[in-house]
């Protein structure tokens, strides 16, 4: 028995044109039911899926028109194609189906030809509707599963990195009071910083992943207080002073005169200096050179009445690829250099960074050239700004971060 190419449903209240469009329709390959009322129409509607339906206008009880009215007032209906059969002498009437939603109509009396194109055209598209209700469905049901999957990783992580925390804070207390215990071998002392730093880095890690996660579920509160932009970038200096010159890097500080102070969580915008400026130089070759800055805003990139402190690190790394850009604050963010393979950093310090001075009211952006080198900038407002922390989830996904 061959696939029925559709469910048509035929309202009419005469018995012989039920007959002549069923018949019609059965023997081209369509399965076919009929109702005598717009009622029974309407129940029939409700209790099962049809691909089409052939409206008379004229019909006791309920006409066409009050059926296609509450077909479209119906979700589960309103998609179904509705083609009005009429009488020559009412096209005014179809003409006013057309504009309440119906999709087409055949004249009476009928030809059996145009008939079937217009049912197969119809059905077509009720189908093609069909399919992609039923992607979209199956797309939402995918995005809910993924929610619940990042939840639960996130709820995981969090769980796992804070539970690192206390153990790695007693080791490093170790391993500094051990510097104090007395003289040690150079190799000895050697792998001792080896280890304290690494440590240090490790611990800067998990701190920055549960502040990420804490501004993103918008359970961070900043400390705030007037802050000199210079002290500001002179202790961000001196955080990663000891990196530029291991690596051979040339460290440039640029403070503006008279720079106004500016209200800020002190502890959130040095990190977030210190993450840029660490990246930078971690991904500048020996010789190269970073630059660290402080200065007031061009007003062009504010509301013109605004004000705003501006920090950038420069560099003359690799730069970043340009199909990247948008994407490079986007937690655990890591691609492949485009030198021997070399991973580009974790992604967490700068999706720490945008999301610090967002909440600050602020902004940050990124200017590169392949081969030339990078700069990072942020505006952290001179007016207190008190917004909302996070704004929703930096999903994962591969990006290049630094120079």
């Amino acid at each position: 028995m061959a696939e029925s190419k559709g469910t048509i449903l035929v309202v009419d209240d005469e018995r012989q044109n039920q007959t002549l469009l069923s018949t019609c329709l059965s023997e081209v390959g369509y399965s076919v039911q009929t109702a005598g009322d717009g009622k029974q129409a309407l129940t029939l509607l409700q209790g099962q899926s049809f691909d089409a339906v052939l409206l008379d206008l004229v019909m006791p009880v309920m006409d066409g028109f009050q059926v296609l009215e509450r077909m479209k007032e119906d979700d589960a209906l309103r998609h179904i194609p509705v083609i009005v059969v009429s009488a020559l002498d009412e096209m005014e009437s179809v003409v006013r189906c057309i504009n309440m939603g119906a999709m087409d109509h055949v004249p009476k009396p009928f030809d059996p030809v145009f008939l079937n194109a217009r049912i197969g055209a119809s059905v077509e598209k009720k189908k093609a509707h069909d399919r992609e209700a039923l992607l979209f469905a199956q797309l939402q049901e995918h995005y809910r599963k993924l929610q619940e999957l990042e939840k639960l990783r996130d709820d995981l992580t969090n769980m796992i990195v804070h539970d690192l925390r206390t153990p790695l804070t007693s080791l490093l207390s170790g391993l500094l009071t051990m510097q104090d215990m007395g003289e040690m071998a150079e190799n000895q002392q050697e792998t001792l910083s080896i280890s304290i730093r690494g440590g240090k880095t490790l611990l800067g890690m998990i701190t920055d992943l549960l502040d990420i996660s804490k501004m993103e579920d918008g359970s961070l509160h900043l400390e705030y207080k007037e802050l000199p932009p210079g002290e500001i970038l002179g202790s961000a200096v001196g955080q990663v002073a000891h990196l530029a010159q291991k690596r051979n890097v040339t460290l440039l500080t640029d403070l503006a005169t008279e720079l106004p102070t500016f209200p800020g969580d002190e502890d959130k915008l040095v990190r977030a200096l210190v993450n840029l400026a660490g990246n930078a130089i971690k991904f500048t070759r020996p010789g190269g050179t970073v630059k660290m800055s402080a200065r007031i805003a061009p007003r062009d990139r504010l509301d013109p009445e605004a004000s705003a402190v501006l920090f950038s690190v420069s560099d003359t790394g690799e730069g970043i690829p340009s199909e990247y850009i948008d994407r490079i604050f986007e937690k655990f963010g890591q691609v492949e250099s485009r030198t021997a393979g070399r991973k580009l950093s974790t992604g967490l310090g700068l999706t720490f960074c945008k999301l610090a001075v967002e909440a600050h009211g602020g902004s940050i952006r990124v200017e590169t050239k392949l081969g030339e080198g990078s700069d990072f900038s942020f505006t952290i407002p001179r007016e207190r700004t008190d917004i909302a922390v996070g704004g929703g989830k930096s999903h994962a996904t591969d990006c290049p971060i630094g120079g």
